[in-house]
């Protein structure tokens, strides 16, 4: 649709309405809020004058143009509200299909959005932080629910409202980005809903279309002077800072209302001393931050109060603000999370993505002292409810207050990793304790192990197996002898106690190749023992191996119960032993405590596989998996113990 002309009434200039749905313009001459009436645009009237614009240093500007799946549009008309932390920008697109959308920006990035008939949204009262509903077939949280004031505006606009109205909003976000508002008017029912997405600035606009607002021109620093102390104060991004503390005297200042400093509170101490340097830049992930605030924040649990850091960096207009914390020398890198992304998994658990997060801790954390500045209107003793998930390295943690939620997603940082990245010439201090989405410095060397241990059992099973299935297990002796007790010398008496029996000697027997010899004692002990101090001859050597090996049986009736204890077999190995012609010979000894031995026999085997080594080596090859698992469930257990499900 072409763009159609009027004369301002108050000024006579010239008001253009590029967009067909266009109902108010912004007279550039007079900056009067000019309203056609109805669909004649002969017939205007004048809601009132607009302020200024502030520079809030985005790259937008009215006649940019972007791309949207596709479709072609235009920044037409340029939106200022605050809902009382701060203005944001919010710009009405035209698009060259006729249709036309929102635009809004915030922490680096761009939030498109386009008005929906959808029925059944929750009023303004029920439309609480963090409640969950359906909207045009999707699952929606809330994450922001305030009151805004127009504030001011150029160029054109779908509304005809006048400036300085207030209206009802509440943010709302669903999954893989999905983003949008419900708007209430001045009332509690919902007028309209607008639903979108959140994107990058490129992802909706070509770089060179973009203003050009890197830190150091937009967001370069300004000096002004403290009302408590006189002592100069800067602000690094003039265009977003909300509060700021003076770093000579710790007051805390309002920096929102142009070029004035207003004092809020008079410190008599800023906090800490920060580990960082406000203003100190440094690079991660390849992208250059630099610090422009620093928190000292606390949770108080049994009467213990449990301090941590936490800094703001700013890394442009781009990449917005993201946080770097500190907690008893462990770091932790801080990213935004999108609401609608984050979903409930059981009682005590939150999916992020493919993760499951598990609860570990909730609490209501308090601000104690700042320095810097900051992009909202932060206040020491302000406190949000504060609810972490973990899957070490990583922490999904949510932050509810009255009218905001959000959710956010810290990564693991090693002390070393800040110290380079900020190019400190002084380590920072040592980790303390164990931090709830520390990695568990044992997790790795233990998967490695049950990996190679695993692999090494495999291999054992495979080998044992084959050793079996080929060893001969062959019989090569097996003979048996009577118990008989030698006559004792003249005047020399037998002791009832211990026997001792006439010395045997087997038959010859044949060994076919190197191998192993089990010898297998049998006995019909019965409530005694019979041992054999013997040994194996090589005839082919005359070499002697010593061997011993004994019974023990007992068995009896009690309790009208019958029981047994020890066996009446019993092998012992000899090991290598080379091919060759054997005899085995020995001496048995007993007693009894009732009917004595009456016979015994020996049964020998070559190349028997023995089981019992492999377990034995399979038990070996486990210990030292098993004492990495204790120490890796002794980590664990400590790290636990810092939560609220101890035991």
């Amino acid at each position: 649709m072409p763009s159609r002309v009027a004369n301002c009434p108050n000024c006579g200039g010239q008001v253009e309405f590029k967009a067909g749905a266009s109902l108010l313009a912004v007279c550039p001459y007079c900056a009067s809020a000019v309203a056609r009436v109805g669909d004649d645009i002969t017939e205007l009237e004048i809601l009132g004058q607009v302020a200024p614009l502030a520079d809030l240093g985005s790259p937008l500007s009215l006649g940019t143009s972007g791309k949207y799946k596709g479709r072609g549009f235009t920044l037409v008309g340029q939106l200022q509200l605050d809902h009382g932390q701060g203005p944001w920008n919010e710009w009405y697109a035209a698009f060259d299909t006729g249709h036309w959308g929102w635009i809004a920006e915030a922490q680096g990035q761009v939030y498109i959005t386009f008005a929906k008939d959808v029925s059944g949204l929750p009023q303004f009262s029920q439309a609480r932080v963090g409640a969950r509903f359906t909207a045009d077939g999707h699952s929606m949280v809330v994450v922001e629910q305030r009151r805004a004031k127009f504030l001011t505006a150029q160029g054109e606009l779908p509304f005809a409202v006048a400036p300085g109205k207030y209206f009802n909003y509440a943010d709302v976000q669903g999954a893989e980005g999905m983003f949008g508002t419900i708007d209430y008017g001045t009332g509690q029912v919902a007028e309209a809903l607008f639903l979108g997405e959140a994107l990058n600035y490129e992802q909706l606009f070509d770089k060179a279309t973009l203003r050009d607002v890197e830190p150091g021109q937009a967001a370069g620093a300004v000096g002004l002077n403290c009302p408590n102390c006189g002592s100069g104060v800067e602000l690094r991004a003039p265009d977003d800072a909300q509060r700021v503390a003076c770093g000579t005297c710790g007051s805390l200042l309002d920096c929102s209302k142009g070029n004035e400093l207003f004092l809020l509170t008079a410190a008599k101490r800023p906090g800490p001393e920060p580990l960082l340097a406000v203003g100190s830049v440094g690079k991660l992930s390849g992208i250059k931050w630099t610090i422009y605030g620093h928190l000292e924040r606390s949770v108080s649990y049994d009467g213990v109060r449990y301090f941590w850091e936490e800094y703001l960096l700013h890394g442009g207009v781009k990449e917005g603000y993201r946080w770097l914390t500190c907690s008893d020398g462990h770091w932790t890198w801080v990213d935004p999370v999108h609401a609608g992304d984050v979903q409930p998994a059981g009682a005590r658990g939150a999916k992020f993505g493919a993760d499951t997060f598990r609860h570990f801790q909730s609490a209501s954390a308090r601000v104690d002292s700042l320095r810097g500045e900051f992009y909202w209107k932060v206040a020491i003793g302000e406190r949000v409810a504060t609810h972490d998930y973990i899957k070490p390295p990583r922490v999904l943690s949510r932050e509810l207050a009255a009218e905001e939620v959000s959710w956010s997603l810290g990564s693991y940082l090693q002390p070393e990793e800040v110290q380079e990245a900020f190019g400190l010439k002084k380590a920072l201090p040592s980790p303390t304790g164990v931090a709830p989405h520390q990695p568990n410095p044992h997790s790795r060397p233990l998967k490695g192990m049950m990996m190679a241990g695993a692999a090494m059992s495999l291999l054992l099973i495979l080998v044992a197996g084959l050793m079996m299935v080929t060893s001969k297990n062959a019989v090569v002796l097996n003979q048996e002898w009577p118990v008989v007790s030698p006559t004792p010398a003249k005047g020399v008496a037998q002791t009832t106690k211990k026997h001792v029996g006439t010395k045997i000697q087997s038959q010859p027997f044949t060994l076919s190749g190197r191998s192993n010899l089990a010898l297998k004692l049998i006995s019909d002990v019965n409530s005694g023992w019979l041992f054999l101090d013997g040994e194996v001859f090589d005839l082919t050597s005359n070499r002697t191996h010593r061997v011993g090996i004994q019974v023990k049986y007992q068995s009896g009736y009690s309790g009208g119960t019958s029981w047994a204890r020890g066996g009446k077999s019993r092998v012992v190995f000899l090991g290598d032993l080379p091919a060759g012609q054997y005899i085995f010979r020995g001496t048995p000894e007993w007693t009894a405590w009732g009917k004595a031995p009456t016979r015994f026999a020996i049964e020998a085997r070559e190349d028997v596989f023995i089981g019992s080594h492999a377990v034995a080596i399979f038990f070996l090859l486990w210990i030292l998996p098993l004492l990495k698992a204790m120490q890796y469930y002794g980590f664990e257990k400590r790290r636990w113990a810092e939560s609220d499900h101890v035991g």
